[in-house]
């Protein structure tokens, strides 16, 4: 009971260290008057944080941690694309990520 009530901390601490960093991106890019080309990646990141709430919920705490750090990558894209630097994103992370998280879901079914 204690290591869940813990863990489900450290999820929800991690979740909202990463809505707080989109939060700071987004108005900082607004302040310095730039266009938000980031904003797709921002509303990604949204909706896998939901997912890894739903994941975690379920006792998936692999596949919550996998889409927090999808939307991590997703969050720094956006800040990246604000300040027009598409270049310098890099997907292959990413990817991974993708992979291992399709894994996981054709394993525990």
């Amino acid at each position: 009971m204690l290591v869940t009530y813990t863990r489900n901390r450290y999820l929800a601490m991690k979740l909202f260290i990463t809505v707080l960093l989109s939060f700071v991106l987004v108005n900082t890019s607004v302040a310095e008057g730039n266009s938000n080309s980031g904003d797709d990646f921002r509303d990604t990141a949204y909706k896998y944080q939901e997912k890894a709430k739903k994941y975690d919920n379920k006792g998936k705490h692999d596949i919550a941690d996998l889409y927090l750090q999808m939307a991590k990558i997703k969050l720094n894209a956006a800040s990246k694309a604000d300040q027009g630097d598409w270049d310098d994103i890099d997907w292959s992370e990413y990817h991974e990520i993708e992979g291992k998280i399709a894994k996981l879901k054709s394993h525990k079914k």
